[in-house]
């Protein structure tokens, strides 16, 4: 770099994300903001309409682009399919994106092809999740193309190392960043509480998450989420705290009702579906987290999860298995309880030790709101994310120059 160049803000660059996601996707979205705020030219590719992509185009300056792309789940589908991806790749070629940030396994391996209509690109691929890896075709699918990445951003430690030891060119980590300061610890809980007909004393207990059904074999006795591990804990914690109150918020992202069905037949095996709500879909998750005490996730595979960020900065108590990213947010009696994956016996302990011990489970809460501030804030993360697409172009422009100088 050169002397004059020093000091100067880095240039603004013209980014392509892509998501395959349609529904949720806030991580998707705050991120994509935060990239235009900072002067970038930013279009957001999904693969249909939706609410992500009805909010992406409230953001002044980011474009939307809505092309189909996937792979084919049965033979019929593969014309569709195919005409989307060579739509990509045109798209891409007429773009000409300093950067192409892929984010889910769908988006990755399709962005990776198009990337080959303009190479000059930098291509980044952003890993939220693991769970894919758990599927042997899309395993393959991902170490076959994973060398056409120039960067590989893991959302958590875990995530960073698996991709590191999987042989990725170039790893980093950062976290899918929010908006911190939309929660207010101060939220009142009355509202849910009535809305239910709690008493200031009750104590209220909830999961926060969408429904994940799986056929993967890996997830055939408890979901990806672990709701299962949730409901069989209920009537465990109940013999030590007759009075305590559940919640299930959340539905299924995607599926015909069956799953989530079949979670609360097995509430009603148990005996305790009078004890537990399923409140589908809510929008207003402050509320939710501000009338509950203890915020559970008994994930099987999880990143850092925004659900459990949320509840820190609402100062709540916090249970989560430790697996992938969650270690990150919750550090075990700083602030809050890790307990291993699917065991029912173990979220049980854990939510009656915070439930029975409000100062400890408050102390905990407000380190956690510390951690949550200063790691999630959504300024520090999109400013780490454009920091390291400007390392990474420099790092590929000086290898390019050392070439040219000296040819083999």
């Amino acid at each position: 770099m050169s002397t004059s160049e020093i000091g100067k803000p880095p240039r603004a660059l013209r980014i392509l994300q892509i998501s395959s996601a349609a529904v949720g996707g806030s991580w998707f979205h705050d991120q994509v903001r935060g990239l235009a705020e900072l002067g970038n030219e930013v279009c957001a590719v999904l693969p249909r309409e939706g609410p992500l992509a009805d909010r992406l185009r409230s953001i002044p300056g980011v474009r939307v682009e809505i092309i189909p792309f996937g792979l084919p789940r049965r033979i019929r589908q593969l014309p569709g399919l195919t005409a989307g991806q060579w739509r990509l790749m045109k798209f891409v070629r007429l773009y000409k994106p300093d950067v192409i940030h892929s984010h889910l396994i769908i988006a990755k391996l399709v962005a990776r092809v198009a990337s080959a209509a303009y190479r000059p690109a930098l291509v980044v691929s952003q890993v939220p999740g693991v769970v894919h890896l758990r599927m042997a075709p899309f395993w393959i699918l991902e170490r076959l193309s994973l060398w056409r990445d120039d960067l590989v951003i893991g959302s958590c430690r875990a995530i960073a190392r698996r991709y590191q030891a999987m042989g990725a060119r170039a790893v980093a980590v950062s976290y899918y960043g929010c908006d911190v300061h939309r929660f207010d610890p101060a939220t009142p809980p009355e509202p849910f509480r009535r809305e239910f007909g709690l008493a200031a004393d009750t104590p209220a207990v909830g999961m926060v998450a969408y429904m994940y059904p799986s056929k993967s074999r890996a997830f055939r006795q408890v979901g990806v989420k672990g709701h299962e591990v949730f409901i069989d804990a209920v009537p465990l914690v109940l013999r030590h705290i007759p009075d305590a109150r559940f919640f299930v918020v959340g539905d299924e992202l995607v599926g015909d009702g069956e799953y989530r069905r079949e979670l609360e037949r097995r509430a009603t095996r148990l005996g305790v579906a009078d004890r537990i709500l399923f409140t589908g879909f809510r929008s207003d998750v402050s509320s939710v987290m501000a009338g509950l005490d203890v915020l559970v996730n008994p994930s099987m595979e999880e990143s850092a999860c925004y659900t459990v960020v949320e509840a820190l900065l609402m100062c709540k108590g916090v249970v989560a298995t430790e697996v992938g990213g969650l270690p990150d947010t919750v550090r075990h009696g700083r602030t809050g309880l890790l307990i291993p994956p699917a065991d029912p016996t173990a979220l049980a302990q854990a939510v009656i030790a915070l439930v029975t011990n409000p100062a400890a489970r408050l102390r905990m809460a407000d380190r956690g709101r510390e951690l949550a501030l200063r790691q999630f804030d959504i300024a520090g993360t999109v400013s780490q994310v454009n920091g390291l697409y400007h390392q990474a172009l420099a790092a590929r422009g000086r290898r390019r120059r050392l070439r040219r100088e000296n040819p083999a």
